[in-house]
């Protein structure tokens, strides 16, 4: 199992600074604490488009499901361990992350492209085009009102 984490390299340009990026978001940066290897962390960035965010919040849910397997266990009233609320705060935190990465501007969701005024004049000189049924000022007053662009 390798693990590596470099807190001098966090940055989303190289593929060494995204790993230590997510493991950073998913807290897993105690060397003694190791919860996921980086062979998961790559393929959960492949699988993400390398968006740390959305990578992050993959790897908490791999490690909410590790916890939610085990049982919580109590030895003698003295010591115990509740797997299931560890389970349940990584869950929390995959959903953050998720948010995180919705806002974050790190990922774009819709982008108009080509979109020229010499293009839209082109399309609407189109005598070949059936024309929209919506056109901007088509009920204001007074109906003779016509402007320049729709003459």
């Amino acid at each position: 199992m390798a693990w590596s984490y470099n807190p001098a390299d966090l940055d989303t340009t190289t593929a060494g600074g995204r790993l230590n990026t997510v493991r950073l978001l998913v807290g897993d940066t105690d060397t003694t604490d190791q919860q996921v290897d980086n062979d998961e962390v790559t393929f959960a960035l492949s699988q993400n488009g390398n968006n740390v965010y959305y990578s992050g919040a993959w790897i908490a849910r791999v490690i909410a499901s590790k916890y939610s397997r085990q049982v919580t266990t109590q030895l003698s009233g003295a010591l115990s361990a509740d797997y299931s609320d560890l389970a349940k705060q990584y869950q929390v935190l995959a959903d953050r992350l998720e948010y995180q990465g919705k806002t974050s501007g790190a990922s774009v969701g819709v982008i108009a492209g080509g979109i020229t005024i010499s293009g839209i004049k082109a399309v609407r000189d189109n005598t070949n085009r059936n024309g929209g049924s919506f056109r901007r000022d088509r009920f204001k007053n007074p109906p003779s009102y016509q402007t320049p662009e729709y003459e």
